[in-house]
């Protein structure tokens, strides 16, 4: 697995997804703001491109495999950047879950099998109430999870290139998923009850040092 620069009208990236769709890396500038971007900073997450060719992506401003979606126009500089990706990669089997169990109005957790260690990216699945993923037919996704000071383990959807957990687009916002206590639900609406781990996401190569400059 390798990046490629998706930064064409004909580009690489369009063609190789429609050729093979599934999920795939994503690399580009992080978004300030409507058309700004800080050319400096990147940020990373997984996309899903289905057999018709439809994109699924956490990035707000990332929506079609055309060339004004797969570059950045900042408009302050006037200058288009050019993305990468990598991929595709897919989730493996099962490789350990944690389950709620209530016991005396105290929710408890049951492991199996093995936690995915954190911070890092994982497969995961979750009950059909708690839709915090970007997820295949299997309702199997890629999360961030980074562990706070309380041993609270969140659910991110991007990560920067330093392997920081990043807040991207419409998603401006982490999900609690599991504690010392268990599987957890602060908001009280969710009703998540399991999330199933289907092993680590296949990580793409250290990024590039540099995005390509379209003039």
């Amino acid at each position: 697995m390798e990046w490629r620069v998706a930064a064409h009208a004909d580009n690489a990236f369009r063609e190789a997804a429609r050729r093979q769709p599934g999920w795939y890396w994503v690399l580009r500038p992080k978004n300030l703001g409507r058309h700004s971007y800080d050319a400096e900073a990147g940020v990373m997450c997984l996309v899903r491109v289905d057999a018709e060719g439809e994109l699924l992506s956490p990035l707000a401003d990332l929506r079609r495999l055309e060339h004004g979606d797969l570059t950045c126009l900042d408009a302050a500089t006037g200058v288009r950047l050019g993305t990468f990706f990598a991929g595709p990669v897919a989730p493996g089997e099962v490789s350990g879950a944690v389950r709620a169990r209530v016991v005396d109005d105290a929710v408890a957790a049951q492991f199996t099998g093995e936690s995915p260690a954190v911070p890092g990216w994982a497969w995961c699945r979750t009950n059909a109430e708690a839709p915090l993923l970007l997820v295949d037919e299997e309702g199997v996704g890629p999360v961030y999870l980074e562990a706070d000071a309380d041993g609270v383990v969140r659910v991110f959807l991007a990560s920067d290139t330093h392997g920081h957990s990043v807040d991207v687009g419409e998603f401006g916002f982490s999900e609690p998923l599991v504690s010392r206590g268990g599987v957890i639900d602060e908001s009280g609406e969710l009703g998540r009850t399991e999330a199933e781990f289907h092993g680590a996401v296949t990580l793409p190569p250290p990024p590039p040092a540099s995005f390509p400059v379209l003039r």
